[in-house]
């Protein structure tokens, strides 16, 4: 597996995630939960407190390259996030999931110091 790519606050995250229905894809949803540690895979080695979900849209497409994304924020905590499952709705609504997608996938957030933690304190309303 090659070396995860690296995103941090404001960045948006996408992943290209390549799929085929007969009934057209609809909504799809990428979850990924952070490894406790590097290489912790397996179900003790991932953090149930810290999810990504990324979302895309497959246009109702037969066959597509739904792009997933979402904006990092501050309460996303740095590490390594394993992408557990895919969430697949139909054109038609049926859901399908797609447990522990193989070969897996992994991005990395990092801390690039973005983060604000100096609190802004309220003075009071202006005249």
């Amino acid at each position: 597996m090659s070396e995860p790519r690296s995103y941090s606050i404001d960045d948006v995250i996408r992943v290209p995630v390549r799929l085929r229905d007969e009934d057209g894809i609809a909504q799809v949803r990428a979850v990924f939960k952070r490894l406790r540690y590097s290489g912790g895979l397996g179900p003790r080695g991932l953090d149930p407190e810290h999810v990504l979900e990324l979302r895309g849209n497959g246009r109702g497409e037969r066959e597509a390259t739904v792009e997933v994304s979402m904006k990092v924020s501050e309460e996303h905590a740095p590490g390594d996030y394993l992408c557990v499952a895919l969430q697949v709705y139909d054109s038609q609504g049926n859901a399908v999931t797609i447990e522990n997608p193989t070969p897996s996938k992994i991005v990395k957030i990092v801390d690039e110091g973005k983060r604000d933690e100096k609190k802004t304190e309220f003075l009071g309303w202006g005249d």
